[in-house]
């Protein structure tokens, strides 16, 4: 059993991204794209992106025999994530998502097999009860086996961080509410963040939030972030980009927030490396792509300071 900074529990799926597009394509016409890239997505982006930060991270994702399986399992292996955790099955196990990248906005097509979820929850439960993690990351779910995890996790003494995802149906659950309330660090975006409250403010929704749980972070991709800890909001602004691929921004900027947390950096400074690294996946096609490597991310920190 070995040591890590970070274990990430979720679903990695195979992400086919066309960028370049001319426009947004109609029923019963043919466009043609600039480029297309292959890579891995979905819970692959954070634990890829702290990987490069020089963490030490496991992946809890069940992986199909099929190509897209393998795919997915090459990707892990390339970013020097550990595999202990990965739930090999031996049946294929496609989780597609194809994205379409046009006018600095996207749209998706995915496809999940849902008939393995009992099976992985078993994985999961083995997981929680055997890991060395400093740190449990989660992304929320209206299933109620995932809150039991997370219980399962605090009874541990290890902590927890939670990111939401887009899926109405989890946002405007009750599980998620409970989900907040066990987590250490709740990092959704501004639309995520809306959805839960209702509030359509930032900062409303920040205070609603920080009812729940006392830690609490919203990214608002270009115009960077907000946050409240210890009682205290804290903002950090974004810079302006001109963006590549948005796809998996907010993945990275969790990374880097996660990354200055762990190292018990000043709240702020965990907000501006997260700003940083989310930047930076932006410059690139595909989730974690153009996420920093741990020495990219001194040397801008060292040049922040000197400004």
């Amino acid at each position: 059993m070995h040591k890590y900074d970070v274990t990430v529990i979720g679903v990695a799926c195979c992400d086919i991204i066309f960028h370049g597009l001319p426009s947004f394509p109609k029923l019963g016409e043919e466009i043609w794209t600039d480029g297309v890239e292959v890579t891995a997505g979905g819970a692959m982006n954070t634990p890829a992106a702290l990987s490069r930060l020089g963490l030490k991270i496991a992946l809890a994702t069940p992986i199909g025999n099929d190509f897209f399986g393998q795919f997915i399992l090459s990707k892990i292996e390339e970013e020097k994530i550990s595999t202990e955790y990965v739930q090999r099955l031996d049946v294929p196990y496609p989780q597609v998502s194809v994205a379409l990248n046009y006018d600095c906005d996207r749209a998706f097509v995915s496809y999940a097999e849902q008939s393995k979820t009992e099976p992985y929850v078993k994985h999961l439960r083995y997981v929680i009860e055997e890991t060395q993690s400093k740190l449990i990351h989660f992304y929320a779910s209206s299933n109620p086996e995932m809150t039991e995890l997370m219980k399962k996790t605090k009874k541990r003494g290890l902590k927890v961080s939670l990111d939401s995802g887009w899926d109405p149906v989890t946002l405007r659950s009750e599980q998620i509410k409970e989900q907040i309330r066990l987590a250490d660090v709740f990092l959704p975006n501004l639309k995520e963040a809306q959805m839960i409250t209702g509030k359509e403010d930032a900062r409303e929704a920040l205070e609603e939030l920080s009812k729940i749980t006392s830690t609490i972070v919203i990214k608002l991709g270009k115009d960077g972030a907000i946050g409240k800890w210890n009682g205290k909001v804290f903002e950090s602004k974004g810079t302006e980009l001109d963006p590549i691929d948005s796809t998996g921004a907010g993945d990275c900027f969790v990374a880097g927030f996660l990354y200055g947390w762990l190292k018990e950096m000043d709240f702020k400074q965990c907000l501006s490396i997260a700003n940083y690294c989310g930047g930076a996946s932006v410059k690139a096609v595909g989730g974690y792509t153009g996420a920093p490597t741990e020495m990219q991310l001194q040397k801008h920190l060292l040049k922040v300071q000197n400004i």
